[in-house]
């Protein structure tokens, strides 16, 4: 008598074929997934530095074109044939001074008539002091902000307030209305900067670089030393 046995199951070889085949789909699957989180995070990443960078230069462009300088007193000098007016300055007070490059790090310091509040987006009206300082070290610039009461307060404890991270470099220059330089003090010059330009570089965790630039003009400045709008979009294009 015959009996006829039936093949139920798999054979080895067709097994070890049907896990090679689930690897395979899961190892495509998996890598999609993985290049596709790392696009994310990559693009996450560089809208993070861009808004810094453009928010960090924003705010700084807005304070520098409201910068202020003291009303100045006027003496009346006796002369034989006129009377002439020289000016009086203010004693204990720069309303302007800039350095890229200063040892404490103290980049900016200015008079302004735009303020910022924590929680409002409007600028808080009244004169405002304030101060950059770009921290190497950390690589990282902070704010000092505070009201202006006519003379510098060197007592008074720094508040300073993180503006950016990751800034690997912050260069300024200053326009006199002839020329670029790269320091500007009121005291010397006996004025404001017709414009200040200012590019910041950042680095994200990746080792790649950012560079922000932009210009900003100052509006309560005399423009009448030969200062215009052409020389200064000129030189920003170089």
């Amino acid at each position: 008598m015959n009996v006829t046995r039936s093949k139920n199951g798999f054979t080895l070889v067709e097994i070890l074929i049907a896990m090679a085949l689930i690897a395979t789909i899961l190892s495509m699957v998996y890598g999609s997934f993985f290049a596709t989180s790392r696009s994310a995070q990559d693009c996450q990443a560089r809208i993070s530095m861009c808004q810094q960078g453009r928010t960090a230069l924003d705010q700084m462009a807005r304070q520098i074109r409201c910068a202020y300088i003291g009303t100045a007193k006027d003496e009346k000098l006796q002369e034989t044939a006129t009377q002439q007016k020289r000016v009086v300055r203010e004693e204990g007070m720069n309303y302007f001074t800039g350095n890229g490059n200063a040892s404490n790090g103290e980049i900016l310091h200015f008079v302004t008539t735009y303020g910022f509040t924590e929680g409002e987006k409007k600028p808080t009206k009244g004169l405002f002091e304030v101060t950059y300082r770009l921290d190497r070290r950390e690589d990282a610039l902070f704010l000092n902000q505070r009201r202006f009461v006519g003379i510098t307060n060197k007592t008074q404890k720094m508040d300073w307030k993180l503006i950016a991270k990751d800034i690997e470099y912050l260069e300024l220059e200053f326009f006199d209305g002839r020329k670029w330089q790269r320091r500007w003090d009121d005291e010397d010059e006996k004025k404001l900067p017709s414009a200040v330009r200012m590019e910041i570089g950042c680095r994200d965790e990746d080792n790649r670089q950012y560079t922000y630039r932009t210009v900003a003009q100052v509006s309560c400045c005399d423009h009448s030393t030969g200062t215009n709008t052409e020389t200064l979009v000129s030189d920003n294009k170089r």
